[in-house]
C-alpha cells in the first residue's frame, strides 16, 4: 500500500497533514486551472516574471512537466510537500532552504502557458506557489516537450546570490528539442539572444548554475523485465548525453517521486545513509526496492553494497502502532513502518 493516503505530523503551523485531503484538493484546483485561468484573462506574462531572485543560502527548483502524459504526478509533489519542506530543512539542506516551481509545456503545440515559474517560496507558501500553475495538460504527441527553454530561463533568469550548490530536479517524460530560436527565447522566456542557440549549450550553462537531476517517468508502458522501450531508450539517451546517467533517475510509480526527491537531495548534501534508513523506516520492502533500484545511477551503490544505518536523534516518518497516524519519530520508541 502507498503512503499517499496517511496523515504527516507536524504539518505546516503544528497541525496533522492528511496526504489524501491534499491531494483531493490540488486534483480539484488543477483540474479547473485551465479554464479559471483563461476565464481570469491570464496570460503567458502574468505566469513568466522578468526574473525571480532569492536571498536564501540552499534552493531547490522543480521544472516539471505539466502536459496531459504526466497525469498524477504533480500532484503527488503538493500531497507530500510538508513532509519534503521538513526533511529538506532539517536533514539536507538548512533552515534557510527556499524552492521555486515551475512548468513546462511545448511551445511549439499552440499552448497558452508553454512555460510557467512561480517565484521562490517557502514553507506553507510552497503551497500557493504550485497552486498557481496552469495545468493546461496538452502536449503534441511528438515525444518531445520545450524542457529547453525551461531551462534557458532558469539559466538566464534566476538570481541566488547567496546560494551554495543550489540545486535543480527536472520532472518529465519526453525529450526536449534541439535548439532555442531566437524568437522564442525572447517570447517564452525573456531571454535576448544574438542567434539561435542550441539545447546542448543550454544544458552546459545550466549545469553551471546548478546541479542538474532529471526523474524520467518512462513516456512507454515497460515490459515485465523493466526494459524501456525503443522510443524510451532514445528519450533516455537525449537526456544522458545532456545531463549523465548518474543524474537520471527512471522512475514507473508516481507515488515515488518525492521519495526519488530525497534520494537526490541526500546526494547533494552526503546523507546518503540516512536517506536509506529513513526510506526503510517508513516504507514496504517493495517499495524501497523500486526507489533503489530508480535511483541506482545517482546514488552509485556498490552492488550488494548499502550505505551504513546512521546515528540515533534521526528524524522518520512512522505510523504509531496505537492510532495509526503518521508522526515523527525522534527516540526510536516503538512504531510500525508506515506502508
Amino acid at each position: 500500500m502507498s503512503d499517499i493516503g496517511t496523515d504527516y505530523s507536524p504539518g505546516w503551523g503544528g497541525a496533522a497533514h492528511t496526504f489524501v485531503n491534499a491531494r483531493k484538493a490540488y486534483d480539484a484546483s488543477a483540474g479547473r486551472s485551465y479554464d479559471d485561468a483563461k476565464a481570469a484573462g491570464k496570460t503567458l506574462v502574468d505566469l513568466l516574471p522578468k526574473s525571480i531572485k532569492t536571498e536564501a543560502r540552499h534552493v531547490v527548483l522543480f521544472l516539471t512537466d505539466e502536459t496531459g502524459s504526466m497525469g498524477e504526478w504533480p500532484g503527488v509533489v503538493f500531497a507530500k510537500m510538508p513532509y519534503l519542506d521538513h526533511e529538506a530543512k532539517t536533514e539536507y539542506l538548512g533552515k534557510d532552504t527556499e524552492f521555486c516551481f515551475a512548468a513546462v509545456g511545448d511551445a511549439h503545440n499552440n499552448e497558452d502557458y508553454p512555460l510557467q515559474v512561480r517565484p521562490f517560496a517557502k514553507s506553507e507558501g510552497t503551497k500557493k506557489a504550485i497552486g498557481e500553475l496552469v495545468i493546461e495538460g496538452k502536449g503534441g504527441g511528438q515525444y518531445r516537450e520545450t524542457y529547453e527553454i525551461g531551462a534557458l530561463y532558469l539559466a538566464r533568469k534566476v538570481e541566488m546570490p547567496n546560494a551554495t550548490n543550489p540545486i535543480l530536479i527536472i520532472i518529465g517524460d519526453e525529450a526536449p528539442y534541439a535548439r532555442v530560436t531566437k524568437s522564442d527565447a525572447k517570447r517564452y522566456a525573456h531571454v535576448n539572444l544574438e542567434s539561435d542557440i542550441s539545447t546542448k549549450e543550454i544544458f552546459e550553462e545550466l549545469k553551471r548554475k546548478y546541479a542538474v537531476y532529471l526523474i524520467k517517468k518512462p513516456y512507454e508502458t515497460m515490459g515485465d523485465d523493466d526494459r524501456m522501450t525503443a522510443r524510451d531508450q532514445a528519450i533516455y539517451d537525449e537526456w544522458a548525453a545532456l545531463l549523465g546517467e548518474d543524474h537520471i533517475a527512471i522512475l514507473s510509480d508516481p507515488n515515488r517521486v518525492v521519495d526519488d526527491i530525497f534520494g537526490i537531495l541526500a546526494k547533494e548534501a552526503a546523507r546518503i545513509p540516512y536517506f536509506e534508513n529513513e526510506l526503510k523506516g517508513r516504507q514496504t520492502k517493495a517499495q524501497v526496492k523500486t526507489v533503489l533500484k530508480s535511483l541506482k545511477t545517482i546514488l552509485n551503490l556498490p552492488k550488494g553494497k548499502t550505505p551504513l544505518a546512521i546515528a540515533d536523534g534521526r528524524s522518520v516518518m512512522h505510523r504509531t502502532k496505537k492510532s495509526g497516524r503518521t508522526v515523527v519519530d525522534t527516540d526510536g520508541d516503538e512504531t510500525e513502518p508506515l506502508v
